[in-house]
């Protein structure tokens, strides 16, 4: 069973590489919201309505640049392209875990200015732009979620149906 950790430990979020300002059009590892012309062939592909899903596993992605990443899930929308990206942690120790918490706020304040509070125990920052959720399993070892939204997530989002930048969310346990 997986339980959400408390937001004191969470207060973090904008991995080394992330970037979410609306007005910057730089997103997470070198990408650059908007048209997608090239991207390496992922673990997985899937569609739901007007979103491809690429998906990228560990066997996927370059061990010595990602090392703490399981899995980057890239949320590409038909007409708006690339509107956000997901960062999904390996399972990680107490230790290791709280180290990339703490690295990650740092990094994310110095960059965003001050956190806020979000949905389900998640923190965020640019009003909900790039957001983060750490978990815990029973075995006592824990993921960091994380999640950075486009600047066309909006338009994107009202033809899907639903909130787009929301989607990360179905990573999280169930509270």
């Amino acid at each position: 069973m997986y339980r959400t950790m408390p937001l004191i430990v969470l207060t973090g979020v904008a991995l080394l590489t992330f970037s979410a300002n609306a007005l910057d059009q730089s997103a997470p590892f070198g990408l650059s919201w908007g048209p997608v012309d090239k991207v390496p062939v992922p673990s997985l592909a899937t569609k739901h309505d007007n979103i491809t899903l690429l998906i990228y596993r560990r066997d996927r992605l370059p061990s010595d640049e990602l090392r703490d990443t399981e899995e980057i899930v890239l949320q590409v929308c038909e007409k708006e392209g690339l509107q956000q990206i997901i960062w999904i942690s390996r399972s990680l120790s107490t230790v290791e875990e709280h180290n990339k918490l703490a690295s990650i706020l740092a990094e994310g304040t110095r960059r965003y200015g001050k956190v806020e509070e979000g949905e389900r125990g998640t923190v965020q920052w640019n009003g909900g732009q790039t957001a983060l959720a750490a978990v815990s399993t029973d075995q006592g070892l824990h993921r960091i979620f994380m999640a950075s939204s486009g600047p066309a997530v909006d338009p994107c989002s009202k033809e899907h149906g639903h909130p787009v930048s929301d989607h990360w969310m179905h990573f999280l346990p169930k509270q």
